[in-house]
């Protein structure tokens, strides 16, 4: 009888256990067979003839040397899921902000290959490849995983139109901004978040999640 009671204790342990982590991924499941990311920037539609699918917008191509003083090529990100921003190195209330709750996002993600991250300084001229090397280091970044990037005045001003940030157009600079921006594999841009804002840095988790599990879930 007593070994009865054993084996009885040890199931129901088990499933005190168990049933949680199945509830766990049921419902993270469920969350992300539901949800889809959507598509931001002008679109072509089918039109039956020469387009078969809708053709979503993309960035363009981009190319800069990061705080390694290596060449980074958009090419380089194809197979990556990616968050971009735009900063510089001497600010001093926006940026930094920015940057720490990008860290926090940075933190948990960095072990998974499939995600980097791509800061753009707007102050070219300035931040060469030892201050944003420096600068890295405020964020204990890895270079492999997040860099920072400088691209010159016309390469930052081409990559902000093409990612939809407000520009001049006189003097090809960039607004500035404290977005955060979700680029998929085939450079989509799959989402725009406040970086000062709490719940969009929770709907950035969220979302590169539910971007993974996009080219990740059965069938693909």
């Amino acid at each position: 009888m007593a070994q009865i009671m054993k084996k009885k204790g040890f199931f129901i342990a088990t499933g005190l256990l168990v049933v949680p982590v199945v509830i766990f991924y049921m419902l993270n499941a469920g969350s992300q067979n539901f949800k889809k990311l959507g598509y931001l920037g002008e679109r072509i539609a089918p039109d039956g003839i020469g387009i078969k699918d809708t053709i979503y917008y993309s960035v363009p191509d981009f190319m800069g040397i990061d705080q390694s003083g290596d060449t980074l090529h958009s090419n380089d990100l194809s197979n990556n899921v990616f968050v971009a921003n735009f900063f510089f190195a001497s600010c001093k209330d926006v940026c930094p902000s920015m940057n720490r709750r990008l860290k926090t996002v940075y933190d948990r993600f960095k072990e998974f290959a499939e995600v980097k991250f791509v800061s753009f300084t707007v102050d070219p001229a300035n931040d060469s490849t030892q201050v944003l090397f420096d600068y890295s280091k405020k964020f204990e970044a890895d270079p492999k995983i997040w860099h920072f990037v400088n691209a010159g005045k016309n390469g930052v001003f081409d990559i902000g139109q093409g990612m939809l940030l407000p520009v001049s157009i006189e003097d090809k600079t960039i607004d500035h901004s404290q977005q955060l921006i979700l680029i998929d594999k085939s450079k989509h841009i799959r989402g725009v978040y406040d970086s000062g804002s709490d719940i969009d840095i929770k709907h950035l988790e969220e979302d590169i999640k539910v971007l993974l599990y996009e080219y990740h879930q059965p069938g693909k």
